[in-house]
């Protein structure tokens, strides 16, 4: 079993009327899965699953911690990430958004594996920076 010990810092002097100094960590356990992975996410693709914008397949993991990055600069390539097809219209367009990522932005959260994580970019062919670490039992 490994160990991953994500550590949270946020400081700003000026967001709130008083200062914010705030850390948070935490000792995740991993067991099974962990992968990391680049993806060109394509925003002319209609077919989210079936033309190759299927980041994370719930079936292929249990519990995890995800991490994504919009490796982009140009501000308008922002990928949205969130699932699709859950309507049984078999379109397989993305109808549920989780997160919008704009140029450099990064999130990493705990997923319960219950859905398939797909991609969709506003514009252009931006990366997206993927890291899955399967959560032990």
């Amino acid at each position: 079993m490994a160990t991953l010990t994500p550590t949270l810092t946020l400081v700003s002097t000026d967001v709130f009327t008083d200062s914010l100094n705030l850390s948070v960590t935490d000792s995740l356990s991993v067991l099974g899965v962990s992968k990391r992975f680049t993806v060109v996410v394509d925003s002319s693709e209609t077919e989210l699953y079936t033309d190759g914008n299927l980041i994370l397949a719930a079936a292929d993991y249990t519990k995890s911690y995800v991490y994504f990055k919009n490796k982009s600069s140009t501000a308008a390539e922002i990928i949205t990430l969130g699932v699709a097809d859950n309507d049984g219209s078999g379109d397989d367009a993305l109808e549920t958004t989780n997160m919008s990522l704009g140029a450099g932005e990064f999130a990493f959260y705990p997923w319960d594996s219950s859905l398939d994580i797909v991609a969709d970019a506003a514009s252009g062919t931006p990366v997206l920076d993927v890291m899955v670490f399967q959560a032990a039992a």
